[in-house]
């Protein structure tokens, strides 16, 4: 019995109902009597019919992606239908159901099979022959079977000969030429090895080769082969047809590291200097942000999707992107992992950001189940308006309630807002303390309690204000070192100007202390400062919560300072303090100044120890400080708290951060923080300080953005 004979189990043109009578009524009739036919239910699949104990048990046989790779309920899969067969003669496919005879058919269609026998064909493209292969292919010549010995089809053979003219007639008669030979090897995988660029470009521009096609033992694509021989035309060639730069093998080799490993140093250099073409979606076209897995199934299943619906959103629980995908009334999730500052799915090619692997899954499966063609885009998120749109200064805003998070926020949150007016709020308890005109309280009625804070200015301790009614106010006292007041006429001056500030999101200096030191007398705030909160309670923040309502009042208090014309001029987290969970003040006016009538800046006349990481590049390098030098701040403020408490740029000292910035560079989005609002750090570190937003603009931005929008009644509650 020859081995054409030994694979006829192959019924095309029959029913589940006929195979199962079929079986039942043969004469052989044994356990294990079985047929392979086609699936009517899904076209490109096969179904397996066994007899057992008098009764027809029916399997379906998945076909794997476009090439002739199958398995039975997505277990172990199989290159070609024959090994698949002869696995189940040795291996049950239940208990005690092994294969062993078959109804004699005809043979399975040339594209489900690993290995077959050599034609008139292959003989006459392995020759070269184009007459002759023309000739058969006019007569629909396709041999008995269309794969060799070694499993390779005419389009194999033509691809290793670099035989464009056989290649293109193939190719016209819809010869598949994503098949993978005995070895695992498509026909573009020779085309890259035996180094025939313009071959490379027919499979793929007319015949639509699959350019990711992974080799099924090692994982190597196309740019691997290329790559490791240093064929570097074939490279260029794969790049300028939209190759991913950084496959991945199975063992996680890149082609610019086989090329270095076999001393390849021009294909090293045109993959290093490769830049990927500009992705064509933009991610809020397809981006929801935080958004669950049952929300986002619920939403893709709303909008009536097709194959290939898809949406991509932030998962909370991995800490990860996931891309949700719709298909054949299935929904599929998938991780888009992270390594080295790429992203990728499974073993997917590393991608240079979401819009890159949304661009790259358009055009390939590449594991998926299908392509990704119609996203759903999120509801528009409000964004910070360009200056020429800005609303007029005193302009109230307002703001819709937007939905609130689910649990684990408690039912206390349920029907939270959050007005950018709290002129009704008033935490500071001092009410019954008579201020005078020059603001100036004696050191008899003052009474200093334990240390709470120390700086390079000023030590700072918890005491109590006597009032003159004989009531007690709890204070912060900061006492100053007199050394580091170049001017104290000056700095009373400006002291008188702070205590007139009153606002609820800017920690208030009730009044100055003049001896026997010099100290300052402010508002208690109970928390400490964001970083000490943030690095105690860090398992229990949501960057989606605390941290947009924090920004959102530190933009508050900026735009009161920034309309009575004053800058803060040290602007941190340090220096933002938390009166309770959900009020952020903001404290230390030991460097702030006035600004004069008529100037837009104060130029610092003095050196001394700069918090330079914090500083816009008009205040390092020419003393400058304005409104616009404070959003800079601002923005490496929020930097600070998205990224729960890491010091901006790392170990590096101020001066090479200076460096970063002065090329160009800029601090990385934190895990934790939403791309929308990185967006508003990168506005806030605009090098011109007129393309940086005003704290009006923040304001507005972060008030509507909070999903809590009445700061009042959450405090009531939590109080």
């Amino acid at each position: 019995m020859n081995r054409n004979d030994n694979i006829r189990w192959y019924h095309p043109q029959i029913s589940r109902e006929d195979g199962e009578e079929l079986l039942l009524n043969h004469p052989k009739k044994c356990n294990g009597l079985f047929l392979v036919r086609g699936s009517v239910s899904s076209p490109c699949d096969y179904a397996l019919s066994v007899l057992y104990n008098n009764q027809v048990n029916n399997y379906q046989i998945r076909r794997h992606q476009e090439d002739a790779f199958f398995s039975i309920d997505e277990c172990v899969k199989f290159h070609g239908l024959e090994n698949l067969v002869n696995y189940y003669k040795k291996n049950p496919l239940s208990e005690g159901l092994v294969l062993t005879e078959h109804i004699e058919g005809s043979l399975p269609p040339h594209d489900s099979l690993r290995q077959g026998h050599t034609n008139l064909l292959h003989r006459a493209t392995g020759r070269g022959a184009y007459t002759v292969v023309n000739e058969l292919l006019r007569t629909d010549y396709h041999g008995s079977l269309a794969k060799d010995q070694n499993g390779q089809t005419a389009v194999h053979l033509a691809a290793i000969r670099g035989e464009n003219e056989i290649l293109s007639s193939l190719i016209h008669h819809s010869f598949n030429v994503n098949l993978r030979d005995a070895a695992g090897f498509t026909p573009l995988h020779y085309a890259c090895e035996y180094n025939f660029p313009t071959t490379v470009r027919l499979l793929v521009k007319l015949g639509k080769a699959n350019i990711q096609a992974r080799n099924t033992d090692s994982g190597v694509v196309p740019l691997h082969v290329a790559a490791s021989n240093g064929h570097k035309e074939v490279i260029k060639e794969l790049l300028s047809l939209n190759a991913p730069v950084f496959p991945r093998t199975k063992e996680g080799y890149l082609p610019i590291e086989l090329a270095k490993k076999n001393k390849h140093e021009e294909c090293v250099m045109i993959l290093k200097n490769y830049k990927a073409p500009e992705p064509k979606m933009k991610r809020s076209e397809f981006y929801h942000g935080t958004l669950g897995r049952q929300e986002a199934e619920a939403l893709i299943r709303k909008n009536n999707p097709q194959n290939g619906t898809f949406l991509v959103r932030f998962s909370e629980r991995n800490n990860e992107s996931i891309l949700t995908l719709f298909h054949e009334d299935k929904i599929f999730n998938y991780i888009i992992q992270k390594k080295d500052g790429f992203l990728f799915i499974d073993d997917g090619p590393l991608l240079k950001s979401l819009e890159h692997v949304v661009d790259y899954y358009k055009y390939l499966r590449d594991g998926l189940p299908t392509v990704l063609l119609n996203p759903i885009p999120p509801k528009p998120k409000p964004t910070v308006p360009p200056i020429s749109t800005l609303k007029k200064k005193n302009q109230k805003l307002s703001k819709p309630l937007l939905q609130l998070p689910q649990p684990p926020y408690s039912d206390a949150l349920m029907n939270i807002q959050f007005k950018s007016d709290f002129s009704s709020f008033n935490n500071n308890n001092n009410n019954n303390i008579k201020e005078k005109e020059d603001n100036l309280i004696s050191a008899s009625r003052l009474s200093l309690g334990v240390l709470i804070g120390k700086g390079e200015f000023a030590s700072v301790f918890r005491g109590t204000l006597h009032n003159h009614d004989g009531t007690e106010t709890q204070v912060a006292i900061k006492t100053l070192r007199e050394e580091q007041l170049d001017n104290k006429e000056s700095f009373l001056a400006e002291a008188r100007v702070m205590t007139k500030l009153n606002h609820h999101c800017i920690v208030k200096l009730l009044g100055i202390c003049m001896g026997p030191s010099l100290q300052m007398v402010q508002e208690l705030v109970p928390l400490g400062s964001i970083l000490q909160y943030i690095d105690a309670h860090s398992a229990e923040i949501n960057p989606n919560c605390e941290f947009e309502i924090w920004a959102g009042q530190i933009a508050c208090g900026m735009q009161y300072l920034e309309e009575n014309r004053l800058v803060h001029r040290d602007l941190a987290a340090r220096n933002i303090l938390l009166a309770s969970k959900w009020e952020a003040k903001i404290s230390d006016f030991g460097l702030s100044k006035a600004l004069g009538s008529g100037n837009e800046y104060y130029k610092a006349s003095q050196g001394g120890k700069w918090p330079l990481k914090w500083y816009a590049p008009e205040s390092y390098n020419y003393g400058h400080f304005s409104n616009k030098s404070d959003v800079w701040s601002f923005g490496i403020t929020i930097w600070e708290m998205y990224s729960f408490g890491a010091t901006p740029y790392g170990d590096k000292k101020g001066a090479e951060a200076i460096t970063l910035i002065d090329r160009g560079e800029r601090l990385e989005r934190p895990e934790k923080c939403p791309q929308y609002i990185y967006d508003i750090m990168l506005r806030c570190w605009a090098l011109d300080k007129d393309d940086r937003p005003s704290f009006q603009e923040l304001l507005n931005f972060f008030m509507s953005e909070s999903q809590y929008t009445n700061i009042t009644e959450l405090l009531s509650e939590t109080t």
